[in-house]
């Protein structure tokens, strides 16, 4: 099984400012000013192109395919991503698609684009969503919720922990946006982390996944096994912003066979080429 995991994608559209309502205006003019020349169009269309001529069986996407959870936004990343959007493909929603109450219901803008590849709703009032892709059962959560002020901070509730572990009942990989590790050089504040995600990795510890998949921080790592989460956590954010001093970017290519192996895709000099992945040991870093 060859998972291919990209994420934090931040698709840039261009976006009236009246059509922008309460903390989307600041999102959006912080996303224009700070992070648009991060995510140029050209480093877009390498990712697309270096993706097509890659051989995978599973194409997982954790999130952030917007910035600000815009109607256009939905549809200009579903026109960016159309080439990859097969029947191989999983996504989850990030805190930029669930950026602001019009985002999660009574019609949400991140289900209504993206339902053929959001796989099957396990329970219809909780969001656990499975996809059996190549004979791997995927399950995906999500960990955002829409609130008001300024915050990138997620949750996954003991509603959600005890469904999941209660109807899955076979070996599986779990994706969500939030990390529930992260190295000592890139520990998340509390407006940005998942806030319970000890609980998370405690429960885990009943049927724990074979592997766990997340964005949210920009920057690429593999976690391998430990003591307290015994599968291995690759973050693959951001996949489409350049490296700078502070963010190592790109994405996986995550071969599962009798062990597993990490291929890791950055963008140099105009196109996608292979180099070493980042690896860290679960002591090397805090849950």
């Amino acid at each position: 099984m060859k998972i291919l995991h990209i994420s934090d994608l931040h698709f840039p559209k261009k976006l009236p400012l009246f059509s922008l309502r309460g903390k989307a205006i600041v999102g959006y003019l912080s996303y224009r000013l700070r992070r648009k020349s991060k995510h140029p169009l050209v480093l877009i269309s390498a990712m697309v192109e270096a993706i097509s001529k890659l051989e995978y069986d599973a194409l997982i996407i954790s999130g952030d395919l917007t910035n600000v959870s815009h109607p256009g936004e939905f549809q200009n990343a579903k026109e960016i991503l159309s080439p990859l959007l097969t029947e191989k493909t999983f996504i989850i929603p990030g805190n930029h698609d669930r950026y602001h109450k019009r985002a999660v219901g009574p019609n949400p803008l991140f289900e209504k684009t993206f339902s053929e590849w959001l796989g099957t709703s396990l329970d219809s009032k909780l969001y656990i969503r499975s996809k059996k892709i190549g004979g791997k059962l995927f399950i995906g959560w999500d960990s955002n919720y829409a609130i008001p002020r300024i915050t990138a901070s997620g949750y996954v509730s003991r509603e959600i922990l005890d469904k999941t572990l209660d109807l899955v009942k076979e070996p599986y990989v779990l994706v969500c946006h939030h990390p529930l590790w992260n190295p000592k050089t890139e520990i998340e504040s509390k407006t940005h982390q998942m806030t319970n995600r000890a609980e998370v990795v405690e429960k885990l510890k009943i049927n724990p996944p074979e592997l766990y998949l997340h964005g949210h921080t920009h920057t690429n790592w593999v976690k391998l096994p430990g003591p307290n989460t015994s599968f291995p956590i690759v973050n693959s954010a951001s996949s489409t912003r350049l490296s700078d001093r502070n963010h190592e970017c790109g994405f996986h290519l995550i071969e599962m066979e009798k062990s597993t192996q990490y291929r890791r895709f950055i963008y140099s000099e105009d196109k996608f080429i292979e180099t070493n992945p980042i690896f860290y040991e679960e002591s090397e870093g805090v849950i």
